[in-house]
């Protein structure tokens, strides 16, 4: 049996490779953010930059695409090849961290290792996100994008609140330790499961190629041009319009909460509780959000699920924006939170599975790739807005004088950001893609 056989092998392995990029994924964008912050009392502005600059390789997700589409040992699958290799590169970059004591007199190398590893995690995502392309059913794709989706917010929650502990006890070579240990058991699960039978473990293991329609090496012309012909349809490129405008708003509410809850709240989060509560409290409501929207797109469709998920998060944006006399109460910040967390799960959800359904032509992995790096590009435009945006309008309020006021309007414009591409999705229409691959086919 293998991945195309077996729907528990599909579901296992691409969950497993998700939760993967989790566990980093939440200490580099909230565990250590949040103790540099609490701890240094560094601005949001860099603290905006240093998360900006761990997602800037995840829009070298345009490049990997190409040269996983044209390139492969054949006999060992399609996409396997590359995810093991990745999945390697990952786990070996954290052990550039082994030596480092006190991470805020080493912020500059932290960045350009934590670069190197998104390099590779980016190459696993993409790697991940092509192999469930090439062996999901359609009616699967709704339901396995919200387990996907769900284990890596499991994933970041393990990485947020468990390390956010760790770097506070043992330190940073510790949290490295263990994302290595984790990365390499995980690593075993595309090891043991082949994506079609026949195909060989190892290049030195005894099998070939399932298939031969598609070969080991194909020509990147040829994957270019299936590429753009994808995206000479009205629906794909208006959904590469929303795609590059939908994480703005919460590339700004997710650097300015963190500072906003470590340093400007009364009392003060520390670190550690606010890993904790996006971390651990969160987990429970952003699984339920994230499975069960993957259900609900399945069954009433994705445009409902996506919508409903980023006018949700503008809708809570404006509520928390508009009570600032309940900031320092506990339940309404936490409230903020956990819906906001919750709502943008929801979104990701419907945003992959329309994704995957307009994605099409032999390059369907490269197309599917390029909406998740311009979505990323969206989040990392978010990331480097956030300072300015808060700075600019604390200018135009006179200054100093209420910085409570600031993050006020710059959240409240945050939610505005993420709900006006929502009426973009009016004019992306499946059927015209369907009504494309069915020509595609017929020639």
């Amino acid at each position: 049996m293998a991945l195309v056989d077996t729907r528990w092998q599909r579901t296992v392995t691409l969950c497993a490779l998700y939760f993967a990029q989790g566990i980093p994924w939440g200490f580099m964008l909230i565990s250590l953010p949040s103790y540099l912050s609490y701890n240094y009392q560094i601005p949001d502005s860099d603290i905006g930059n240093l998360k900006a600059i761990i997602l800037v390789p995840w829009s070298f997700k345009l490049i990997w695409a190409p040269l996983m589409d044209s390139f492969t040992i054949r006999s060992m699958g399609r996409r396997r090849p590359w995810i093991i290799g990745s999945e390697l590169m990952m786990a070996l970059t954290l052990l550039g961290f082994i030596g480092i004591a006190d991470p805020s007199q080493e912020l500059k190398f932290i960045l350009y290792m934590y670069f190197v590893h998104n390099c590779f995690a980016s190459l696993q995502d993409v790697c991940t996100d092509a192999l469930a392309v090439d062996i999901l059913p359609p009616r699967e794709q709704g339901r396995t994008n919200g387990l996907m989706w769900a284990s890596k917010l499991i994933g970041k929650g393990v990485g947020a609140w468990s390390l956010s502990h760790i770097i506070n006890v043992w330190g940073l070579e510790a949290c490295a330790v263990v994302q290595v240990l984790l990365l390499l058991a995980i690593m075993l699960v595309p090891i043991v499961f082949l994506e079609r039978r026949g195909e060989k473990r190892f290049p030195w293991s005894a099998g070939r190629a399932a298939s031969t329609t598609v070969g080991s090496v194909r020509n990147p012309l040829a994957t270019l041009g299936s590429v753009l012909r994808a995206f000479s349809l009205t629906t794909t490129w208006i959904f590469i319009v929303f795609t590059l405008a939908k994480l703005i708003g919460l590339g700004v509410n997710e650097v300015l909460s963190n500072v906003l809850y470590t340093q400007h709240l009364s009392p003060r989060w520390t670190d550690v509780e606010f890993s904790r509560a996006s971390g651990l409290y969160a987990t429970a409501p952003i699984i339920l959000g994230a499975v069960g929207g993957g259900y609900l797109a399945d069954r009433y469709g994705r445009r409902l699920i996506l919508s409903i998920g980023y006018i949700g998060y503008g809708a809570a944006a404006a509520i928390f924006a508009a009570f600032p006399g309940l900031w320092n109460e506990e339940w309404f910040a936490m409230s903020y939170l956990l819906s906001y967390e919750t709502l943008a799960a929801i979104g990701s959800v419907g945003f992959l599975s329309m994704a995957m359904r307009i994605s099409w032509t032999v390059a369907a992995g490269t197309v599917f790739t390029t909406y998740m790096t311009l979505s990323n590009v969206s989040h990392v435009i978010g990331n480097w807005l956030a300072g300015p945006l808060r700075e600019w309008l604390l200018w135009l309020q006179g200054g100093a004088a209420d910085q409570l006021v600031s993050y006020q309007w710059a959240l409240g414009l945050a939610g505005i950001l993420t709900v006006a591409p929502v009426f973009l999705l009016f004019l992306v229409k499946t059927g015209e893609v369907d009504r494309a691959r069915a020509a595609e086919s017929a020639g």
